[in-house]
Formats: C-alpha cells, sequence, structure tokens
C-alpha cells in the first residue's frame, strides 16, 4: 500500500492517513481477501511519524498487516521504485507488478474501496493539496470530482501576485494549465501554484547528471538525441518506455532541457510501431 507522497509539496496521502486510518485498514483488508493476497505492507516515509505511529497502532494485532518505513526520497512512490525498495523484486521492462507477485494501490484508492463497501458511496470525492507560495491559504481540501480549479483556488483566497503558474499536480510531474476553468479528475491528487520560470534551454553539456538520478536507471541524455533525429526504434532499444516520467532528468538539468517532452514523443512513436 503506496502511502509515500509521490511529489513535494503534496500532503493528501499523508492527511488521509492520519484522518482515515480505521478506513484505510477496512479497505486493505477487503483488498487481502478478495486478491487472496497473504500480506499487507504498508509504505510511510520517514518523514510522517506521526502516520507511522499511527498506522502501526492500528496493525499491532493484525497478523498479516505490517507497516513499511521508506526513506524520504524522490521519486520513492514510483510503482517499480517502490516494489524495489520494499520487497528486493526487480519488474521486468515492459512487465507489471503481478509479474513478480505485487498488487500496489494508492492510499487514496483504499479509501475509496473503503467508501464504497461501508458507505456505498460511489468515487466522487477526494482529498487534495492545494499549495505553493502563491496560494493565500494553503491546505489539504476534501473537493468533489468535477470542481473546477479557479473554484478551489478562490476558496482558497486567490493568488498572492499575479506572477504564478499554475499546476495540476506536483511541481516535478504536474503539467501547467492554461486555464483554471478545469475539472478536477479522480486522479488529481494537487494543485501547485509557484513562480513562473522563464529560464531558457541551453545546448546539453553532456554532464551525465541526468544518468546519475534516473531511478530507472535510464539514459535520458540520448532520448532528446533521438528524438531529434526521430530515431524512434533507438529510442525504443534505449528502454524509453520504462521511463515512469518523474521529472527528475529536466528537474536536475543545468541546460534546462526540456527532455520529459522528448520521451513523450518517443513513447508516442514506440506505441504506434508496428
Amino acid at each position: 500500500l503506496n502511502g509515500c507522497e509521490c511529489e513535494p509539496y503534496l500532503t493528501a496521502d499523508h492527511k488521509v492517513l492520519l484522518e482515515f486510518a480505521d478506513d484505510i485498514i477496512f479497505g486493505l483488508k477487503a483488498i487481502l481477501k478478495t486478491t487472496g493476497a497473504g500480506k499487507g505492507i504498508i509504505v510511510i516515509e520517514d518523514n510522517k511519524q506521526d502516520a507511522i505511529e499511527l498506522m502501526q497502532e492500528k496493525v499491532a494485532d493484525i497478523g498479516n498487516m505490517e507497516v513499511f518505513v521508506a526513506r524520504t526520497k524522490y521519486p520513492q512512490g514510483a510503482e517499480k521504485t517502490l516494489i524495489k525498495r520494499v520487497m528486493g523484486r526487480k519488474v521486468p521492462s515492459g512487465g507489471l507488478p503481478a509479474d513478480v507477485g505485487v498488487i500496489v494501490d494508492n492510499i487514496s484508492t483504499v479509501k475509496a474501496i473503503s467508501d464504497a463497501i461501508q458507505k456505498g458511496m460511489p468515487l466522487i470525492e477526494r482529498v487534495t493539496t492545494i499549495t505553493g507560495e502563491k496560494i493565500k491559504n494553503p491546505g489539504n481540501f476534501i473537493i468533489k470530482i468535477g470542481t473546477s480549479v479557479r473554484d478551489l483556488i478562490d476558496y482558497c483566497g486567490g493568488f498572492t501576485d499575479d506572477d504564478v503558474l499554475v499546476k495540476m499536480g506536483g511541481p516535478m510531474m504536474g503539467f501547467p494549465l492554461n486555464t483554471l476553468d478545469v475539472p478536477m479528475m479522480k486522479g488529481s491528487n494537487g494543485i501547485i501554484a509557484i513562480d513562473t520560470d522563464e529560464t531558457k534551454e541551453q545546448p546539453c553539456i553532456k554532464c551525465g547528471r541526468c544518468v546519475d538520478v534516473c531511478p530507472m536507471e535510464l539514459s535520458p541524455l540520448y532520448f532528446v538525441k533521438y528524438a531529434k533525429e526521430e530515431n524512434w526504434q533507438g529510442m525504443k532499444d534505449m528502454s524509453v518506455m520504462d521511463c515512469v516520467e518523474c521529472r527528475c532528468c529536466q528537474y536536475i538539468c543545468s541546460s534546462k532541457i526540456p527532455i520529459i517532452n522528448s520521451i513523450k514523443a518517443g513513447k508516442n512513436a514506440v506505441r504506434g510501431m508496428k
């Protein structure tokens, strides 16, 4: 059970663990019974000590559940990274967690399962983080699916000034919004409002830092090169489909190259290959 916050700034999963611990346990029991899995492991990062202590107390008398304390490190919450860290198993290239005998669910998913079973409530709401230095009154809120981003930001008092970049999601994997008149979806775990970044792209200096930080042990600098050449077979051979799009490579890039754009282009091209 993935209780690691998938991105910096976001604290929705942390809040769900603290406020709905009994629902999480109920939902996890339901998953174990339905799937026949032998053990449920709740993974929480070590910067959430209050949640760790609470969940350890909840599972103390449950024989097939335990809490695993993970080091706080992005992207700890990425599915394949989590499996390797907790279980010591590596999901094969192009494979699924089930291929190594593991099922991974998110905290919010388990909460929704609990609501469906205990209350008969469909997935019509979720906990979402609305934060960033440009939000006047940030926090975690239970929001209805379909609520517009504009309404939520207005509820938080609006922006501190007009020089703002709004992203759906977190600062790393979130995507910029061109308009605030878009609805929140079931996977909308956060809205972040930060300073605009007008740094211009520079040529690659071949420093290799993008390779060093890649949690999937890929070579992002070649993805950029091959995308420019439209060498989609080369990208496939370099395992571009294994990329989890955490954007660590783009974040660390001193040349400010939008590496993720090349990766997405490569993935789309590979999917279209016969």
